[in-house]
């Protein structure tokens, strides 16, 4: 009976689906790398400039020299499985012949996009430690082979770290793992996570490809604008108002409808379950994504919302796994809209002791960074800009006291939300200013403690700690120095006297 190592044991190419992946993924980057030059040769051969063409001629050139290139790259893509590590060989002019053993590997995904999922593939992604992307992409691998070859790999590699530990604890591959679902977003959920985006960022987007498509076309916007204004008497002027509120309402909601559907398409079905090693999130519609999370790798657990979202006692989670410093920080980092605080609670107990879960007294920072965000945000810009504007408007100068007014309204909301609560397992960070924001991190993860102080601080006897972990920092401002240095030797007792492992 042929076994799985076997069955893996002799070099393989990918699916054949791999051909139009690759074709795919390079139209995307050439168009994302080229666009504005392919607008610029369009625009010149329109109008006959040599230069432009000759630019836009290069540039397909290079375009069709890669896609030859990335053709030749499935023929000459290999994988198989050797004594306890997967073995890749690739490279067209140049080989590259590269050795990951299992024990190395930290998580395999899977992710599909419309044509994986048309063809019945995926594409199959395996991170190893302090790699700053995926050490190995399979681009189309059959659902049912991934499948088999990752619970392989990872029943090994647990098999390898049984031996290692001289346990006799039962090796059980990812896919056995019974799998709890604690999260399932319906139709409802996801309008409302579509609603309570961040609205003004997709605004943004709009505007710049806008502002840069016309740059390109053409250089004499301004002018065109004005000789088209001038045509109309002062009269239809006066109502230039109305159609600037028209024009604004119009970007508003086309904003509001792109981040609706890019919400709703990013997190179609998503699924979050709960495993006996961690956790696994599936998501997407036109591009599907299967992501596995090791618990002992969770660094860093935060949950926050918004006004709107806070309408719907609906939270953001964000799950911060290790990384090196060399690593993509962002690809580390695993976001969960529209978890609810039930959802919240079951992710922190499943990877941190629950046990050690609860309310602890708060501590608050100090009184004096709410007066000196006030002082640099609010007093002193307005003090300067009033006094230049009491030269030229006069009384309506007067309208500038609504900016220090409102930065210290908002101030206010700030410090009282933060704080920080900890206990001989956790510590907990609160902040927010219009909505909320909560970090927890388990105190012998942290790697190195740091206790800072400007010129300003050492005279108020206070301090900022930050915390860094393999996941980036949590950051503590303006607390007593003696506060702070009791917290570091706290924390720093914590991590040299707790022995357990966690990577």
């Amino acid at each position: 009976m042929e076994t799985i190592a076997s069955r893996f044991s002799t070099p393989q190419r990918q699916s054949r689906v791999a051909i139009g992946i690759i074709l795919i993924k390079f139209i995307r980057i050439t168009i994302k790398s080229f666009w504005p030059i392919a607008l610029s040769f369009l625009v010149g051969g329109r109008n006959n400039d040599t230069f432009t063409q000759i630019i836009g001629y290069v540039a397909i050139g290079f375009a069709a020299f890669n896609l030859i290139g990335s053709i030749l790259t499935y023929f000459r893509f290999y994988f198989h499985l050797e004594e306890g590590a997967i073995i890749i060989d690739k490279g067209i002019l140049q080989r590259l012949k590269t050795n990951i053993p299992f024990e190395r590997i930290q998580t395999i995904n899977f992710k599909q996009n419309i044509l994986h999922q048309i063809f019945g593939v995926v594409s199959l992604e395996i991170d190893t430690a302090g790699a700053k992307k995926s050490e190995l992409t399979i681009d189309a691998l059959n659902k049912e082979d991934a499948e088999t070859l990752r619970n392989f790999i990872l029943a090994e590699k647990a098999q390898i770290v049984v031996q290692e530990s001289d346990s006799e604890e039962t090796v059980v591959s990812e896919i056995e793992e019974t799998e709890e679902v604690i999260l399932h977003l319906s139709v409802p959920d996801l309008f409302k996570v579509g609603i309570s985006q961040n609205h003004l960022r997709s605004m943004g987007l709009l505007f710049a490809f806008v502002f840069s498509i016309l740059n390109e076309i053409t250089e004499d916007i301004p002018e065109l604008v004005a000789d088209e204004i001038s045509a109309y008497d002062n009269e239809i002027l006066n109502t230039g108002w109305i159609v600037f509120l028209l024009t604004a309402v119009l970007v508003i909601i086309i904003s509001f409808i792109y981040s609706l559907v890019t919400t709703i398409l990013g997190n179609y079905d998503l699924k979050l379950s709960i495993r006996k090693s961690g956790l696994k999130l599936v998501k997407g519609l036109l591009n599907r994504e299967e992501t596995s999370i090791n618990k002992k790798k969770v660094q860093v657990i935060s949950w926050s919302d918004n006004p709107i979202r806070m309408l719907f006692k609906m939270f953001t989670l964000q799950i911060e796994q290790a990384s090196s410093a060399e690593a993509d920080q962002l690809k580390s980092k695993i976001r969960v809209p529209g978890s609810y605080q039930k959802q919240v609670d079951a992710v922190i107990k499943t990877v941190f002791p629950e046990e050690y879960y609860r309310e602890e007294e708060k501590h608050s920072v100090s009184k004096l960074l709410k007066y000196r965000i006030f002082f640099f945000i609010g007093l002193l810009p307005s003090l300067v800009l009033g006094v230049i504007a009491a030269f030229s408007v006069d009384w309506e100068a007067l309208y500038l006291l609504i900016w220090p007014v409102a930065i210290w309204f908002i101030t206010h909301l700030y410090y009282r939300k933060r704080s920080f609560e900890v206990n001989h397992e956790l510590l907990k960070n609160n902040r927010g200013t219009f909505g909320h924001h909560y970090e927890v991190i388990q105190l012998y993860k942290i790697q190195a403690v740091e206790v800072k102080q400007s010129w300003y601080q050492r005279r108020k006897k206070i301090a900022n700690l930050s915390l860094y972990t393999a996941a980036g920092s949590v950051k503590i401002p303006f607390i007593s120095i003696e506060q702070a240095e009791a917290l570091e030797n706290f924390i720093l007792f914590r991590i040299e006297s707790d022995k357990r492992e966690w990577m």
